[in-house]
């Protein structure tokens, strides 16, 4: 499993970095593949890029403390990608998954927040990783899936497709803002999902503001 969604980990800064947006007037803290951030009672906004991955966004709006994951579903082969189902929660991409999601809901209770109040955004799951990979669609159905069983209530969702998306959400209000990627900046996108994909590959093999939609 992936050390980044250790409490202590989930921290460093290959996992996120933080900036000042003098416009907004507000820092943003940018997470990462891997990556979790969660706070509370603070100004600011978190941030992310997605392609294949998935971010959901997650709050407790009377505690004021929300936060943010970035995950993609790990595969060993094309056969599993081919043939999983997101019921399978032995398989090491539901693992994976739902390991992503209990972290954050976890580190949310740890801050105040009430299991029975949060509510949920989820965006994410674009086809990115290759024509015929489909990672973006089985993550689509884990997560849906998870939610589902788990009964968290999904406020709103932006799944699937072709595009990648930019999302910025504010773990207080819990409101949140996408914009589609455009074309000329959809290989960094791809590109870090690509790198972040084959450390997954590794690790499995282990013991284990135009266009701007708001949400």
């Amino acid at each position: 499993m992936q050390r980044s969604f250790n409490r202590k980990d989930s921290y460093e800064n290959n996992h996120f970095s933080r900036f000042y947006h003098p416009s907004r007037e507000k820092h943003i803290v940018k997470v990462f593949p891997g990556g979790v951030y969660c706070t509370q009672k603070t100004d600011e906004i978190i941030a992310t890029g997605l392609g294949s991955c998935i971010a959901a966004c997650i709050w407790d709006e009377q505690k004021a403390v929300g936060g943010m994951n970035h995950f993609l579903l790990p595969f060993d082969s094309r056969t599993q990608l081919r043939s999983w189902k997101p019921e399978e929660v032995v398989s090491t991409a539901s693992r994976y998954g739902s390991f992503a999601m209990e972290i954050l809901i976890n580190e949310l209770i740890h801050r105040g927040a009430r299991r029975s109040a949060l509510q949920v955004k989820l965006f994410g799951g674009a086809q990115m990783l290759g024509l015929n990979s489909m990672v973006g669609e089985k993550n689509v159905q884990f997560i849906r899936s998870y939610v589902a069983q788990e009964r968290l209530e999904v406020i709103a969702q932006d799944l699937g497709g072709l595009e990648p998306r930019r999302v910025l959400f504010d773990p207080i209000s819990g409101k949140a803002w996408l914009k589609r990627i455009p074309f000329t900046e959809v290989h960094n996108v791809q590109h870090q999902e690509e790198k972040y994909a084959r450390q997954l590959d590794k690790e499995s093999h282990r013991p284990h503001d135009d266009d701007v939609e708001l949400f």
